[in-house]
């Protein structure tokens, strides 16, 4: 199985670099873990004597990974690769590297690097045997759609999950089948596409019921909450969210479960539950993206509440981010609302149009239609519509006192 990779091999790391200082502590590390992916390219092409005990360019990338900052995370990771490479520590064989090469590559995504992860996804892709090594290829696949997914490259997200699928069902696994397709599924909701998307969610979630694979039905019915979401069926989506985090694994499918009940509070006119709900996100969430999202929510809510210097807090903290395009698009969305909530129309017309623009470029179909609206009341001086709270039914109420149960278990002031 092969992916297509950048004409330059590993190009989305010298573009990175090209945007940093040369000493700072974030180019050493992407100079380290780019010639890490050189040196196993090397190794793989041209076979054991490029790991000798006297090469030069295995003594050039360990000189690289040791001029890393001591407690950069990616550090340990980048020697594990080499080690798995040199004759000297380990039998050399590509299904040793290509697990913790998916090791480097999910710790740039939690930072935030998802062209970078993209890119070491693709390195394992081309190099993994998928008859010797089918769990590495699945989830790199996996994985670089979800990288494809949040850098808005629908087309890219879609092929990564059928590749996915495709290597699942020559596996015959049938775990990741399923979440192949509940891959697919999300890129045809991020395309507006929302029937057909439900259709897959619903099989899926039959499929994994019957499976007892608790996990996968949580994944689903979280992303099938987010279909009803989109409809405007937030007290259904708030009933699927929280089924769904309470089978959630802890780590990045609890958080995002958590940021969906977050956002459906909100559209209730439940403000202070949404509140509690990104406050945890915002202090606890493993990825940055999600960390940037909650943070994004909270400048929202801030304007909704009329609290003028919280929202700016919000928008100055995130201005200097280097967000991805879906969260870019929100964000300066929220930001001309919030601005119209106060009054300073020309500022409110500068972010909405920003708004526009990224969600045509990026072809992010909700932003689009919602800034537009947005623009169309600024001309015509209507007054931004806040939701008031009707009284919640049992189960939201249950789901918003169990949100502020995990605020308070955090020790996260309001």
């Amino acid at each position: 199985m092969s992916d297509p990779a950048p004409t330059l091999p590993h190009l989305p790391f010298f573009e990175r670099l090209a945007a940093l200082e040369e000493k700072s502590p974030a180019f050493r590390a992407f100079s380290a873990g780019r010639v890490t992916l050189r040196v196993v390219d090397a190794w793989v092409v041209e076979g054991p004597r490029v790991a000798a005990a006297d090469s030069w360019s295995l003594r050039a990338v360990r000189e690289a990974i040791e001029a890393m900052d001591a407690g950069h995370g990616a550090r340990a990771l980048l020697r594990s690769v080499v080690d798995a490479i040199d004759p000297r520590h380990a039998v050399a064989r590509v299904a040793l590297v290509t697990p913790r090469l998916i090791a480097y590559a999910r710790a740039l995504q939690l930072d935030g690097e998802w062209a970078l992860a993209a890119d070491v996804h693709r390195t394992v892709i081309a190099h993994a045997d998928l008859e010797k090594d089918p769990d590495s290829v699945i989830t790199a696949f996996l994985q670089l759609g979800a990288c494809m997914r949040t850098l808005a490259r629908w087309d890219e997200a879609m092929d990564a999950y059928d590749g996915a699928g495709q290597a699942a069902a020559e596996a015959g696994d049938v775990m990741n089948m399923l979440k192949a397709r509940v891959g697919e599924a999300n890129v045809l909701m991020d395309r507006g596409s929302l029937p057909e998307a439900e259709q897959i969610l619903d099989e899926t979630i039959a499929d994994a019921e019957q499976l007892g694979l608790r996990d996968l039905r949580s994944a689903a019915l979280h992303d099938r909450a987010a279909a009803a979401h989109r409809r405007g069926d937030y007290e259904a989506a708030v009933a699927m969210q929280y089924l769904a985090l309470q089978d959630a694994q802890e780590g990045t499918s609890r958080d995002r479960v958590l940021a969906d009940l977050a956002a459906s509070f909100f559209e209730i006119g439940l403000r202070s539950a949404a509140r509690d709900a990104n406050l945890v996100l915002a202090a606890t969430a493993q990825e940055q993206f999600t960390r940037w999202q909650a943070t994004i929510n909270l400048m929202e809510i801030a304007a909704s509440d009329r609290y003028e210097p919280v929202f700016e807090q919000y928008r100055r903290e995130l201005a200097p981010a280097a967000l991805p395009p879906t969260l870019s698009a929100w964000y300066y969305l929220y930001m001309g609302q919030g601005y119209r909530v106060f009054d300073r129309t020309e500022q409110a017309k500068a972010a909405l149009e920003r708004a526009l623009a990224l969600a045509e470029e990026h072809r992010i179909n909700q932003v689009v239609f919602l800034a537009e609206n947005a623009l169309s009341d600024l001309r015509d001086g209507a007054r931004v519509h806040v939701v008031t709270a009707a009284a919640p039914t049992p189960m939201v109420e249950a789901a918003a006192q169990g949100v502020r149960r995990l605020r308070e278990l955090a020790g996260i002031r309001e």
